[in-house]
């Protein structure tokens, strides 16, 4: 369907770019939304150029604690994402407690964060709730 290999699918999800459901017996199962960030993947490298170290770096530069209103100061401040540009927040090992438990598949952040239309707009307001959050932390 994408013209995409097994092991390119298995490397995506390694690298933490995807999340994937798997069934019982350990299938992977992909929805349309998977598909669709897929295709965004496939987009950024073959019409943007950009390679799977790149891709990552855009991807934690979404604004996960911006967009989950439960993620107080407290949360943000202690949390890699809110600084580290490395990995996107739900490939980090230092989470929030609350996001700690709560599946990565099925959070806000990981399912807003393939829109390739608007990952720009999404990268842009990252910027500029860092900016924000930073100066509400030290009034």
């Amino acid at each position: 369907m994408l013209d995409v290999s097994e092991h390119t699918i298995r490397l995506y999800e390694r690298e933490g770019l995807i999340l994937t459901q798997k069934t019982e017996a350990g299938h992977r199962r992909f929805s349309e939304d998977d598909v669709e960030k897929l295709q965004c993947i496939r987009r950024m490298i073959g019409e943007k150029g950009l390679n799977l170290a790149g891709i990552k770096r855009l991807c934690s530069m979404i604004p996960c604690w911006g967009l989950n209103p439960e993620c107080t100061k407290e949360y943000y401040e202690n949390c890699d994402a809110f600084e580290k540009v490395s990995k996107p927040c739900w490939a980090l090992e230092n989470k929030p407690p609350i996001c700690r438990d709560e599946n990565c598949y099925t959070c806000q952040v990981y399912r807003a964060h393939f829109d390739c239309n608007n990952i720009k707009e999404l990268v842009h307001n990252k910027t500029y709730l860092r900016k924000l959050f930073k100066n509400s932390a030290s009034s």
